[in-house]
């Protein structure tokens, strides 16, 4: 499908107009521009609509240049001043782990005692039984790429901190969002994986309960998403056996999409 001369003569003055105004704004001193999340996948939409209907192809940056853009974005979580100035995250930053190349990306909400101590993300009796639900899909930690939402520990009140975690606020999820989609952006995933409500509202603004949102499908940047329990829910939960076996399903679904052949051992782990 190509477009008509009148539609690529409109879209072009439109650029022209939008390059114009946004270099009038440089000049006043205004040095970038802040969209909310429906306005950036709205931009994101249109670019990927003018590439294809123009016919321009963008290749994927080489493993190497990701690599690099990840780097580039754990810098700016580093230095933002938005982020310090809530006063209310822990210093040590903990970023992320696994590779840029991934085809799945699981993301938690924000890091605990253990992260914090070791500075990688889900590396307590959590992160140990995701290992177990990676291995357990034919996978290692380093074919996947694993991150949070928050890339600080959330101080609690009273500034005794000790082993104690809380999930992080809206508002602290607001500020860090930015980041994790940047990250989504530059991997360009088959597929995201949110562990837990927390990074499911976070990522795709549901307000619903988890168990009611999870074994669907949903989107976000172009990519395919999928919601499920966090592995500290199923290291609680009462009846651990129906739980495992429904984050398993959702597991199965994820195996789906990315292309991934089940076994008939594997599609009948805690039934």
């Amino acid at each position: 499908m190509t477009i008509d001369n009148q539609k690529r003569s409109k879209i072009s003055a439109g650029l022209k107009s939008l390059s114009s105004h946004l270099h009038d704004m440089n000049r006043s001193g205004i040095s970038s521009v802040k969209l909310t999340d429906d306005a950036a996948e709205k931009l994101n939409s249109l670019k990927k609509s003018i590439n294809s209907q123009f016919n321009i192809e963008c290749p994927d940056p080489s493993t190497k240049d990701k690599a690099a853009l990840i780097k580039n974005i754990k810098s700016k979580v580093s230095r933002s001043k938005e982020i310090k100035e809530l006063g209310t995250l822990r210093e040590k930053l903990v970023f992320s782990s696994g590779t840029p190349e991934a085809k799945i990306i699981f993301i938690g909400e924000a890091p605990g005692r253990e992260e914090e101590e070791q500075g990688k993300p889900f590396v307590g009796p959590s992160g140990q039984l995701l290992t177990k639900i990676i291995n357990a899909m034919g996978l290692n930690r380093e074919d996947v790429y694993i991150s949070n939402i928050v890339k600080y520990r959330p101080k609690v009140e009273g500034g005794n901190q000790g082993s104690s975690n809380r999930k992080p606020s809206n508002i602290e999820v607001q500020k860090s969002l930015p980041f994790i989609l940047e990250e989504i952006n530059v991997i360009k995933p088959l597929l995201v994986v949110t562990l837990g409500g927390t990074a499911m509202e976070g990522l795709l603004k549901i307000k619903g309960t988890l168990s009611a949102s999870r074994g669907k499908l949903y989107e976000k940047l172009g990519t395919k998403v999928i919601v499920t329990y966090h592995p500290s829910f199923l290291l609680r939960s009462k009846s651990p056996n129906r739980d495992k076996r429904r984050l398993w399903e959702d597991m199965m679904l994820a195996m789906n999409v990315l292309g991934m052949k089940l076994t008939e051992k594997q599609k009948n782990y805690f039934k």
